[in-house]
């Protein structure tokens, strides 16, 4: 019988079990593998759970043993063809290499950061290893980390509601409590295969627009386009670089926060916060605008986002007045930071539409699923109209 966890991964269960054993002391036996909920979700990476079992002395000597952890293996070949449907371009395979590599070497990056601290900045997994591509520690790139048990994840169009929004904040808050009061987080330099590719990846965004815009009820964008690519195709670009450059105060952004990422308990509390692939310097809003542009109703953003402000605000007050810290933006300027990232977030919301409309995110049984379609698509044009209001486009 084979000793692979998964076939044709060169991963043992020996070498699992001596992982987790280090880890936590006391060694388990591997079980079988399987495929975690929601991982047809994830585009740049094979994700399993994988069984641990421990017999009953050690689970008498060692208090709450693991019954599962999650192995998360780079792999681009899901998400390459999603892209070529959504943006109607071929990429060469090793520009799929490119994007697989930088986004599982962010990720290690980070989770290394977050396992040195004891406060963790937000509720992020226990991670056993992160690995990348040529590190003797694992045969292959490789993160094991801890499986959030007993968790359930809010489906993207059934969106959060008015609760679930706060907790998110908080959560956001915290992030950027760690970020204005610690460095060792800008030690982590942008990749620069990524940056190399960064013309790509705009390209990519603006053929997605033209895309949409074709779309019945989706005109809007041509506005967006006509005001940003088309004076200016580096745009993106030249808006990540005021935070890169310290031109606008940063803060450490998840880069991809939305509903998949976000697990929730029994109590519908914040479990955990996953998939930090794309994790970088960036504007304090942007995490916000990309979950209140993409996973809640057109009703509560319009509703919600002075409120959720005014909340953000307090509580980041006073996280950095109780670390003795000087909050480096009145209320006014987070409310002009906001107005700022709205075009960045249009651009972000444009791109996810585009992709998940030719993914299983906006699909049933394997077939696109109209209303479900219907329902991010009128997000994304009511927020894509707020940018353009906001911004004097015409």
């Amino acid at each position: 019988m084979s000793d692979l966890i998964i076939e044709d991964v060169p991963i043992t269960k020996e070498w699992l079990a001596d992982l987790v054993e280090k880890k936590i002391g006391v060694k388990p036996t591997i079980g079988t593998s399987g495929i975690l909920d929601n991982s047809d979700l994830g585009y740049m990476s094979m994700i399993r759970k994988v069984e641990l079992h421990f017999n009953a002395e050690q689970e008498e000597s060692h208090q709450n043993l693991p019954k599962h952890v999650v192995l998360k293996i780079a792999c681009s070949t899901k998400g390459t063809g999603v892209i070529e449907s959504a943006a109607g371009e071929i990429n060469e395979p090793e520009d799929a290499a490119a994007v697989e590599n930088f986004m599982h070497n962010t990720e290690c990056n980070y989770y290394k950061i977050f396992e040195k601290l004891e406060e963790k900045p937000m509720k992020v997994p226990v991670i056993y290893i992160a690995a990348k591509a040529g590190e003797e520690t694992a045969p292959v790139p490789v993160i094991v980390m801890e499986m959030f048990e007993n968790c359930k994840v809010y489906d993207l169009i059934h969106g959060f509601n008015e609760e679930q929004l706060y907790k998110i904040v908080d959560e956001i808050v915290k992030l950027h409590i760690f970020s204005l009061t610690t460095e060792e987080w800008k030690e982590v330099k942008p990749d620069e295969i990524m940056l190399a590719m960064g013309d790509m990846f705009q390209v990519m965004v603006k053929n997605i627009a033209d895309n949409l815009a074709k779309q019945p009820g989706l005109e809007i964008i041509s506005t967006f386009v006509k005001n940003t690519f088309d004076k200016d195709p580096k745009f993106m670009q030249k808006l990540g670089d005021e935070y890169l450059e310290e031109k606008r105060k940063s803060v450490l952004c998840h880069g991809d926060l939305w509903a998949p990422q976000i697990l929730w308990d029994a109590e519908d509390n914040i479990a955990g916060i996953i998939d930090w692939q794309i994790t970088h310097r960036g504007s304090p809003m942007e995490d916000l605008h990309h979950v209140l542009s993409t996973c809640t109703s057109v009703e509560n953003r319009k509703r919600l986002t002075k409120p959720l402000l005014d909340f953000y605000f307090d509580k980041l007050n006073a996280g950095l007045e109780a670390k003795g810290v000087k909050n480096p933006w009145t209320r006014e300027e987070i409310d002009e930071e906001f107005k700022h990232g709205l075009v960045h977030g249009a651009a972000l919301t444009i791109f996810a539409n585009g992709f998940w409309s030719n993914s299983p995110v906006l699909q049933t049984d394997g077939k696109p699923d109209l209303a479900r379609i219907s329902e991010s698509f009128a997000r994304c044009r009511s927020y894509i109209e707020e940018v353009v209001q906001e911004h004097n486009m015409s």
